[in-house]
Parts: structure tokens; sequence; C-alpha cells
């Protein structure tokens, strides 16, 4: 508990530092903290809620959100309406659920916490050079995380031990930290609840990693960036998480037509690398060859979990569709994996208590209509991002092409696992989301002012003026 202690006073006093001298300075440290911190990471308030390092992180800038009197945007807040509207329809699902007590908690974590993310990185960024900063740091969190998952992978020490066991988020009878699984050995989850988890922050991260690989010109920033991009292609094989392997590499397809830089003769470096590694260590296919055969095999307990997928959207269709009021607000936030869902799969009735499908998630929580919100509310900056990307000059637009990818990969992934509302996946979504909006605006704002001026619009040089 004093460990815990200690590090949220110096998540407290490092986003104080940070914004002395403007609170936007705090955001990059925000970012990191948030990406880096595991779940068991809280002090538990008994009767209450647990205070997590991601919540304290976020009152910490709420407090000097409201404490400073520095000039924020006056700009609308896009999305807001479909907020507002969730919000609603969730707390109408929090009254009708059959725990209310738990949805009442999850609409804070999950609603509440969000969109106040959202609402304060839209009023707090004013500058291009931030939006980078937030993505190099959070980039680095993430590289921090494939480090300690080395020392998962050949050392069989996980850093959650430094935690309470009784905080530890286990698989087994073992009640150890570390993630071992019969037919696939040890998958590396680092600070993240699940080893796919993990692997969805990897698939989303790889993308910006190498975007910002190719606009960086700081010497040593690009030789870190370099380390954490092999780092991390290595950490995604080694969750062993057939999701994440796919939707990084389709990403690193769509990174190559949609960004015409420098980023195309990285990722033919990334791919001759790999190959390099295929070559030399013939296990490695084997293995992800062994692992596709056995999703295709009903009979293994990889095939198995594939199939538990499909039992699981029949089960939560007709789970729904048994009074007209779930059809419509569902069962409640957080209510499935408190109380469980029986599940037939493989001829014989089951309770689970995962979902590992989150959009049948949002299903089974708040109803059709609770979906059809949600959906829209995600979707709704996805398809910004295109616009965005469609419209911007060269070469900002490519930051936009980068930023739909990582997105659109995220919402595929949370089709396999409850990726949104489980583990630190769901905060780098909305952060995301948020530089999203704030970006074209920024780029924008600076082309109308240089036009003004009379000075050639280049915003890669402005990018590059942060690390040079």
């Amino acid at each position: 508990m004093t460990l815990i202690v200690f590090i949220d006073l110096v998540i407290i006093i490092s986003l104080i530092m940070a914004s002395r001298r403007r609170l936007e300075d705090a955001l990059p440290v925000f970012c990191f903290f948030v990406v880096l911190m595991p779940l068991e990471s809280k002090l538990v308030i008994p009767g209450l809620f647990d205070l997590g390092a991601a919540r304290v992180a976020l009152l910490t800038l709420l407090i000097l959100f409201i404490t400073r009197r520095e000039r924020m945007s006056s700009t609308p807040i896009p999305l807001k309406r479909l907020m507002f509207l969730h919000v609603a329809w969730a707390l109408g699902s929090t009254v009708y659920s059959i725990s209310v007590a738990t949805s009442t908690k999850q609409l804070i974590a999950q609603v509440l916490e969000y969109y106040l993310l959202y609402y304060m990185f839209l009023k707090i960024i004013s500058d291009v050079r931030t939006v980078y900063k937030i993505v190099y740091a959070m980039t680095i969190a993430m590289g921090v995380c494939c480090i300690f998952g080395l020392f998962e992978a050949y050392a069989s020490y996980s850093i959650l031990r430094i935690f309470p066991s009784d905080l530890w988020i286990t698989y087994d009878s073992r009640r150890d930290p570390l993630y071992i699984e019969w037919g696939r050995g040890l998958r590396i989850r680092s600070t993240f609840p699940h080893p796919i988890l993990f692997g969805d922050a990897l698939a989303m991260s790889i993308p910006l990693a190498l975007y910002l690989l190719s606009v960086f010109k700081n010497q040593r920033q690009r030789f870190a960036l370099w380390i954490i991009v092999v780092l991390m292609l290595w950490a995604v094989y080694k969750t062993t998480s057939r999701g994440p392997w796919i939707v990084t590499a389709v990403s690193c397809v769509l990174l190559a037509i949609m960004v015409n830089n420098r980023v195309r003769k990285y990722l033919i470096v990334c791919a001759m690398l790999s190959l390099a590694i295929l070559v030399a260590r013939p296990g490695i296919w084997q293995t992800i060859s062994n692992l596709y055969q056995s999703s295709t095999d009903s009979t293994s307990l990889v095939g198995e979990s594939y199939q538990y997928r499909n039992a699981l959207i029949d089960a939560i269709t007709d789970a729904v569709a048994r009074e007209p009021a779930r059809t419509l607000l569902g069962y409640g936030l957080g209510t499935f994996r408190e109380l469980g869902l029986n599940i037939k799969h493989l001829n014989d009735y089951r309770r689970w208590y995962t979902c590992d499908n989150n959009w049948g998630l949002f299903l089974y929580e708040t109803g059709y209509v609770g979906l059809l919100i949600i959906g829209s509310l995600l979707i709704t900056p996805l398809m910004m991002t295109l616009r965005q990307y469609h419209r911007l000059p060269r070469p900002a637009k490519y930051f936009s092409g980068v930023l739909f990818i990582s997105l659109a990969g995220f919402y595929v992934l949370i089709f396999s696992v409850a990726g949104y509302s489980w583990g630190q996946q769901g905060f780098m979504a909305w952060i995301l989301i948020a530089l999203s909006v704030s970006y074209p605006r920024l780029v924008l704002r600076d082309h109308k002012e240089r036009t003004v001026s009379n000075v050639a619009f280049t915003p890669i040089r402005r990018c590059h003026s942060l690390v040079t």
C-alpha cells in the first residue's frame, strides 16, 4: 500500500511540476502515466470505489484545469451531443440495472472519465507541437512496457509482483501475474490486465511510432524510437494474440498506402528485418503456423476460444431479447463481469464472466439503442480523421491518416476482447480521439496565420521544431 501511495504522489507532483509554465505541458506527462500504470496500482476504498493511478492523474489534471486561470480554447466541442445522449441513456440503463451499484461505478469509470478527458484535452491543447509530444509520451510509455515484457519472457518475472498480491489479476490457481496458457506457453502482458490487451495497445501504437520516426529529426529521439519500434514488434509477437498480429500487419499496409513519406522506407526495413528473423529462427514461423492451425481445430483450446466468440454473440442477443426493457436499456454497465451469463458452448452450458467482444458488451449493458449511440459516438471521429486526411494539405494530412489507422485498428480489435472498458486502451483511444479533433484545427489556424504573414505553410518543420 505504501508503494501505491508513493506512485500516486509521484504522479501528482510530476503533473504539478510539468504545468508550472502552462497546463498544456502537463498533458504528455499525464498520457505517459495513464498508458504505463497497471490496474493493480490502486487504493481500494471499501464500499465506494477504487482510486487507481489513471483516476489520480485525471483528478489532478482536473484540479489544475479548474484552478489555473489560463486562457482556454473557446471553440465548440464536437461530439458533445452524442456524449450527452450516451450519458443520458447510460443513466437510464443504470437505473434499470440488475446491479445499480456496479453500474454507477462503471458510469463514472467508463463514461464520465473518458468524456472529461476529451473535454479537457480540447480546451487545453493550443499548439500542434503538443499533439506530437503527447503521442511521443505514449510511445515512450509503451516502450517501457515492452522492457517489462523482456523480464517476463526471459526472466519469468512480472513487474506486477511489486504490488500487493490481493490486487493481482490472475488466471489460474498459481496466484501469479505471469500469464501461462496450455498450448501457447508464457504470453507477456506487461502492465496490462491480459496479453490480448497488451497486444491491442501495441497494434494501436506501432503506426504512431513509425510515423514519429519518419518526421522527427533529433537523433537521440530517433534512436529511442527505433529501439521502441523493434521492441514493440517483438512484444506483439510474444503476446501470442491473433487479433493484434493481424491488425498490426494490416495497419502497416495502410500506413504504406496512406503516408507518402519516409515511413515507407522504414516499413521496408522492418519487413526485411522480420523476414531475416523468420529465416534465422524457423521456430517463430512454426509458432505462428501452429496457432493458425489450432484456431481452425475445434478440439483445441485455441479453437474453442475462437468458437466461443460466436456462441457469445448468440447468448447476448438471446439475453437482451427476453423482455422489451432489456432490448432497449440492457442489463447495466459492468454487470456482465460481476454476474456473468450462461453461454452454450460445445453443446454445454457454462456461466462466463468475461465478454470477449466489446461491441457485444455494449449491446448487453445498454441495449440496442445504447449500442447505436456508442457506435455513432466512436465511428464519428473515425470518419472525421478520414475526411481530414483528404482535406488537409500535405504533409499535414499524413498524421490524420495515422490517427485513422490506429483508431480503426482499435475498433476492430475490440470485437475479440473487452478492450474499451478494461485496461489502459480505452484511455488511449479517447486521447487519440481528442487529438483527431484538435489537430486539424491547429493546422488550419497555423496555415491561416502563415498565409496572412506571407510565409509558406510547412507543418512538418513546425513539428520538427519540438525536437530540434
